[in-house]
């Protein structure tokens, strides 16, 4: 296997359900119980039928699912890994051993997040120039990867276009990147304040917002 899979996280936890089928079971573990998203690796281990093929149905934090293929040694002992979490949120994860049909289910997440600041909350522009806004992703409790920016409700202002400078964002641990919000106004702009506009990241099942909101103000 990869030794690193898209995968991520924020608070430690497992569940580990058995399923016996024909008297013989599957089981598995995350070790360690609690890793640091992007930096620690971990992997799933367990036993099954000696000499069973195992696959691991995974459901990553963002909804996407994985299929990994690995072999069960001849004392029944399998190891899945090692790899690294690059997405936040729980994975869930289905274990079955291909001789017997048992399966086993474990769901985890691990410790990191992300925090979310933009460097003015108000801008001002005249019709027909570009007004922009540069947001700092960092890390939190030693989380590292990648982050998506994301805009919410600035397409309501009469001829504008925006983008981000950056469509993925780099967070190393204990660090920071940064991607900049760009409005470009038209003429045809009215002139007025417009607010609520947010700005936000996200990575797996986590959306982290910078507070306060953003406002655009056209002369």
């Amino acid at each position: 296997m990869n030794s690193i899979r898209p995968l991520l996280v924020v608070f430690g936890l497992m569940l580990m359900v058995n399923r016996s089928e024909n008297g013989v079971s599957i089981t598995a573990a995350l070790s360690p119980g609690s890793p640091t998203a992007g930096i620690t690796k971990v992997s799933i281990t367990g036993t099954a039928s000696a000499g069973a093929t195992v696959s691991d149905t995974s459901t990553f934090p963002d909804g996407t699912v994985h299929i990994f293929a690995l072999k069960a040694d001849g004392d029944g002992r399998y190891t899945d890994g090692p790899f690294v979490l690059q997405q936040l949120g729980t994975f869930r994860d289905v274990l079955r051993d291909h001789a017997t049909g048992a399966s086993t289910t474990i769901s985890y997440i691990g410790l990191g997040n992300f925090s979310v600041a933009v460097n003015s909350n108000n801008s001002k522009v005249a019709k027909g120039q570009t007004a922009r806004y540069t947001v700092a992703f960092t890390s939190v409790s030693g989380f590292e990867g990648t982050v998506v920016p994301v805009a919410r409700n600035w397409s309501h202002i009469p001829g504008v276009t925006a983008w981000w400078s950056e469509p993925l964002v780099s967070v190393a641990s204990k660090g920071s990147g940064s991607a900049t919000f760009i409005i470009r106004t038209s003429m045809s702009t009215p002139a007025g304040t417009y607010r609520g506009i947010t700005l936000l990241g996200t990575n797996g099942s986590v959306t982290n917002a910078a507070a306060p909101k953003i406002s655009l103000t056209v002369d």
